[in-house]
């Protein structure tokens, strides 16, 4: 009897020692798997002195990358401001540039040959005489336009000053654009007008009566000067002096000088002294 309890209180310690261990295991099992988070407030809970430790590292490289990117001279800052001060004076795209060095075609090469190859089989019914460039547009070329005389090639006496246009592409090829007759004007056209054309030399300075008219009636201004570039002919009203009408640059002076075009009126006084009665304004046509 003794025997027979003492191997079941064996048995009841053994079941025991074995549920101890099993509840132990699945406890330390358990501990071993943590939530996201929990894994997030653990990790920032770390230790201060660490995170500040990264940080601190993070900003260095980031300076070291800053410090290592090239930073612009003080004077390639002075280059670039001369270029865009050069660049200023530069032709803009689709505008006319009429601040030219110089209005002859002797002077323009570029011009004159955008002429020339405007008419390589020579001229049909209208002769064209180019007297001055007057102004240049940058587009997908080049558009020029010239004050030219022209005349019919079969009637020598028939003569008008035109602003003639002419595009020339980038390859070279030239083409006339358009032609607007410049002399008689809107104004011109007024009843009890009249106008009579030019039909001799252009220059005025070929013409000393008209050299000298314009000397006279146009005096030295502070602010603008007249650069005479053709005679245009007369032009006459009913009870008025005839006058002689003669096409001008007319470039301001100054830092923000400009360039543009005008018709001096010119007649003469009852003593016969020469003076300026009106100006007009040259507008550029649209050959579009």
């Amino acid at each position: 009897m003794k025997k027979n309890l003492l191997n079941h209180t064996l048995v009841i310690a053994a079941l025991s020692a074995l549920t101890i261990t099993a509840c132990a295991g699945k406890t330390a099992k358990e501990s071993s798997i943590v939530s996201p988070t929990e894994a997030v407030k653990e990790n920032s809970s770390a230790n201060p002195s660490d995170a500040k430790k990264e940080s601190n590292n993070a900003d260095s490289i980031e300076t070291e990358k800053e410090s290592s990117a090239p930073k612009p001279t003080e004077s390639g800052a002075t280059k670039e401001k001369e270029q865009a001060e050069n660049n200023s004076d530069a032709p803009l795209v689709g505008a006319y540039n009429t601040n030219l060095v110089s209005f002859s075609l002797k002077d323009n090469p570029d011009a004159m040959n955008a002429f020339e190859a405007a008419f390589p089989n020579g001229y049909n019914y209208t002769h064209y005489e180019p007297i001055a460039l007057l102004g240049t547009q940058v587009v997908s070329g080049t558009n020029y336009l010239y004050l030219c005389k022209s005349t019919w090639t079969d009637y020598q006496e028939n003569v008008s000053f035109v602003l003639l246009q002419i595009y020339q592409d980038l390859s070279g090829k030239s083409q006339v654009v358009g032609s607007a007759i410049l002399f008689p004007t809107e104004e011109s056209r007024e009843e009890g007008e009249d106008y009579i054309d030019n039909t001799g030399s252009f220059l005025p300075e070929n013409i000393p009566a008209i050299q000298n008219a314009f000397e006279e009636a146009v005096p030295d201004d502070e602010n603008v000067s007249y650069i005479p570039l053709a005679y245009i002919g007369k032009h006459s009203q009913e009870g008025k002096s005839e006058e002689d009408v003669i096409f001008t640059a007319k470039k301001s002076k100054g830092k923000d000088a400009k360039t543009s075009y005008v018709l001096l009126y010119i007649a003469k006084d009852k003593n016969g002294k020469a003076k300026l009665v009106k100006t007009e304004d040259v507008e550029f046509p649209d050959f579009k």
